[in-house]
């Protein structure tokens, strides 16, 4: 066996292990100052004064706010500033800055500037802030609505026509923030305003300048996720086949839409991904970007995609519910099939490769599906509140520059870049433009780079990106690591081995535009046990058949796939940013946002499908998501089992479930 299909160790952790990782915090230039920030304790007010170091008056002329530059018809995104100027929209949000010797000294001046707001009414519910005549979050966003997108395919009217029954569905997703658990998982993914004031306080001042973040900092203004409410009308035949589908997606993006991706991210892609690995061709959607006065919305691990199949796993359930009928056999009707592949959905998604029902087998075997029922029927003879959840998907990983054009995203680049070079320890060395955070990439691009190359991944060296050294790329985020990443790291090693043979240049650089985005997918079964005395679940038992095309390194892919289950369990369980009626944060610490500790961590049993992917020559379709996709369904679909619950409203917590 090459070097890719290898259950290496992670070349990364022995630095780490032994304590040498280097952190922000950790860097001490000399002569650094010390910054602290002044953020807004209410979420929407008019500053009437404020006395700092630094202001947005500062800033005029020479530091502009953030913009996002959308080419999608009707979406709007006002401009972000840098510091607030005259209105606040969310608490948490800059309004100056402190800058001193030590971080101490800047935090004890901060913390004595009293800036002068004049109170406005906020709104922070989404239904609240579409009433005519709510507060405005922007004066230049009519109705609180940053876009509303409306596309219907095919005939749904005469779909519902032609149905048997009709069901309804609806899922509710709260806001969910992504601390230092592992990885970056979205939260790095965008400029923030913080940067840009730190590195013009840097120029200003002609000093290094630093700024750590304190939890309560990231609480309050590092981007929240979800936040998501669809309801499904779906026609549906008596043997459980799916004959059209009307989705409404609400979405509660924050005060501002994020650069680069503006307030589409999670609307857009949760509406394209509703059909999820099923052939349905009658479909309709409105989809709600809404304004809100709350912390921005972006990119989070599944970003769109999770409540998409929450939702319409939610669909598959409460169709078998209705009918009668199995819940694996009803998704085992509506599946596209293998001999349909490569499948385009009516929403455009590209499937290029693919056995939807294979994974659903392979999971229903894993777990031995008809032992799990038998176990659940004796449970409910004895009165146990036990229920089984299945999970099944499509995501799409690893999109080039035309996915995003076609979405309207006209500051992401959609390539990435690898550099592999002899360097002068006679090793091999490579960066890619998707940065290491905490996925294990330096060492599956290690043995990405030594297949092409003809040598042991050891001997490769994957360095962290420094953008001096390596040319310009999208970023680490979309699982791109082993798709994007991973084929132009291939391209640039098989290129320098053959300059090598020819005594050319030792130094290559390749960059790498996907024709399109990969499709992996999986389904996930989850049985669960509530305890109906005080509402706690309970995971049994948990199964994951996945495909995530070429497996680069088997052992890392479970890696991801039982951490993503275990963020997918929180979501579902505990997780939420929850506000105040005046927008005021509820959970701005880890006593009120609770995360799974490895006592909620599920044992998680994981079979892998290979289907190449078509679209790269390596075949790979990326991993870093799936794990949180699918979990965050089987495992509300197994607490509804469990209980006999129709709406689903998460996290399922204790006080939700107790007396069900």
């Amino acid at each position: 066996m090459g070097p890719i299909g290898r259950s290496i160790r992670r070349l990364e952790d022995g630095r780490l292990l032994r304590g040498e990782g280097r952190f922000v915090d950790d860097l001490q230039p000399e002569g650094c100052l010390h910054v602290a920030l002044v953020r807004s304790p209410v979420a929407s007010g008019r500053i009437e004064s404020v006395a700092a170091t630094f202001t947005a008056a500062d800033l005029e002329g020479s530091c502009r706010p953030l913009s996002v530059h959308l080419t999608t018809p009707g979406a709007l995104s006002p401009p972000r500033p840098i510091l607030a100027r005259d209105r606040v929209r969310f608490v948490g949000e800059m309004i100056a800055a402190m800058v001193a010797g030590s971080r101490y000294e800047a935090a004890d001046a901060a913390e004595r500037v009293q800036p002068e707001i004049e109170v406005l009414p906020a709104v922070v519910d989404r239904d609240a802030a579409l009433v005519e005549g709510a507060p405005l979050v922007h004066d230049d966003v009519p109705g609180n609505l940053y876009y509303l997108g409306k596309r219907s395919w095919g005939d749904v009217g005469g779909a519902f026509e032609r149905a048997d029954v009709v069901v309804e569905a609806q899922a509710v997703h709260p806001r969910v923030s992504a601390t230092d658990v592992g990885g970056g998982f979205g939260i790095k993914a965008q400029v923030y305003p913080e940067e840009v004031l730190l590195a013009w306080i840097a120029l200003r001042m002609n000093a290094p300048v630093k700024w750590v973040e304190t939890r309560s900092e990231h609480m309050q203004a590092a981007s929240h996720a979800r936040d998501q409410r669809i309801r499904l009308s779906a026609a549906v035949r008596k043997d459980g086949r799916i004959l059209g589908l009307r989705a409404t997606i609400h979405s509660s993006i924050g005060a501002y839409g994020i650069r680069p991706f503006g307030p589409l991210l999670d609307p857009m892609t949760c509406a394209g991904l509703v059909p999820g690995p099923y052939d349905i061709r009658d479909y309709e959607y409105e989809s709600y970007a809404v304004a809100t006065n709350k912390c921005p919305e972006g990119p989070y691990r599944g970003v769109g995609m999770v409540t998409a199949v929450l939702a319409h796993e939610r669909l598959m359930d409460l169709v078998a519910s209705r009918l009668g009928l199995d819940a694996a056999d009803v998704r085992r009707v509506n599946f596209v099939t293998a001999p349909q592949m490569p499948y385009t959905t009516v929403t455009g998604h590209p499937y290029e490769s693919g056995d939807y029902a294979a994974a659903l087998e392979a999971a229903l075997k894993a777990s031995d599906y008809p032992a799990l029922r038998e176990q659940q029927r004796q449970a409910r003879g004895e009165g146990r509140a036990v229920g089984i959840g299945i999970g099944s998907y499509v995501e799409f990983t690893g999109a080039g520059s035309s996915t995003f054009e076609g979405r309207g995203m006209a500051d992401i680049p959609g390539t990435d870049t690898a550099r592999v070079w002899l360097a002068e320890d006679g090793r091999v060395h490579v960066q890619t433009s998707c940065p290491a955070i905490g996925q294990g990439s330096h060492t599956t691009l290690a043995q990405v780079a030594a297949e092409g190359l003809g040598v042991e991944p050891e001997s490769v060296v994957v360095e962290q990106t420094d953008t001096a050294m390596v040319g310009p790329g999208t970023g680490s985020f979309m699982s791109r690591g082993s798709v994007t990443a991973a084929t132009s790291v291939f391209r640039a090693a098989t290129l320098l081995r053959e300059l090598q043979a020819e005594n050319g240049e030792l130094d290559v650089t390749v960059t790498y535009d996907a024709v399109q985005a990969s499709h992996p997918y999986a389904t996930h079964v989850c049985m669960v046990e509530v305890d109906r005395a005080t509402g706690v679940v309970t995971v049994l038992r948990y199964v994951v058949a996945e495909d995530c095309g070429v497996l680069i390194n088997p052992v890392i892919v479970e890696g991801q796939v039982a951490g993503g289950v275990t963020q997918g369990v929180g979501a579902a369980l505990m997780e939420e940013v929850a506000y105040a009626e005046d927008g005021q944060l509820r959970s701005g610490t880890f006593l009120d946002y609770l995360i799974p500790s490895a006592g909620e961590a599920p044992t998680v049993q994981v079979e892998h499908l290979v289907t190449p992917s078509t679209v790269h020559e390596l075949g790979t379709k990326g991993a870093g998501e799936g794990g949180t996709i699918g979990s965050t369904a089987a495992v509300a679909n197994a607490v509804a089992d469990a209980l006999s619950l129709t709406d689903v409203t998460l996290p399922l917590t204790p006080d939700r479930l107790h007396g069900s």
